[in-house]
């Protein structure tokens, strides 16, 4: 069996035996801190730039953009969900392009979710953990999970997706706006 030997992490993760592991809130919280040590944040933050440029230059909501960065989450299916879907495909057409691009993130699913699992987690308690895992999440699980309890790892990771998403929202919302209110020049 293979051991993940830790890689120096910034976040000032508390010892694995620590009693502040105790706390599925604070695990949480820690991966929500975490996103913040990363360069990867600042990539897909610029990624979701163009996203959000993208949804407003292509006639879409900014509730539609939101809602398909939480329910798509991974920046190339969204950019192929917003083409084909503004090109006139249909929603059909634009959900098997969508599923085809996302295959290529199972692998990372099924190698990460064992890193999370300990004798008594029920498949259900990793199903928001796969929809979190992409190239970004996958990255950083491997960075970050031999630093946490087994025990405490699904709850460190739903923080540090949801901090990563959340990076993600924001930066559409801004990209939207700007969109909207730049000239042509600057907006291109």
């Amino acid at each position: 069996k293979q051991r993940l030997e830790p890689i120096p992490v910034i976040v000032a993760l508390p010892p694995l035996d620590s009693t502040k592991w105790q706390s599925p809130l604070r695990a949480f919280a820690w991966g929500m801190q975490s996103v913040t040590t990363t360069v990867l944040t600042l990539v897909l933050f610029a990624t979701y730039l163009g996203i959000g440029a993208l949804a407003h230059d292509s006639h879409f909501s900014l509730g539609w953009v939101l809602g398909s960065t939480i329910l798509v989450w991974a920046g190339p299916a969204q950019i192929i969900l917003i083409t084909t879907l503004g090109s006139g495909a249909t929603v059909t057409q634009s959900a098997i392009a969508v599923t085809v691009s996302a295959i290529r993130l199972f692998p990372m699913v099924v190698s990460v979710l064992p890193l999370m699992r300990t004798p008594t987690t029920k498949r259900r308690e990793l199903v928001f953990a796969a929809h979190l895992t992409a190239v970004t999440l996958w990255v950083e699980c491997h960075r970050f999970l031999p630093q946490v309890p087994r025990e405490r790892r699904i709850a460190f990771v739903h923080g540090l997706g949801c901090g990563l998403v959340s990076v993600c929202l924001v930066a559409n919302t801004l990209a939207y706006f700007l969109s909207a209110n730049l000239t042509q020049t600057l907006g291109a």
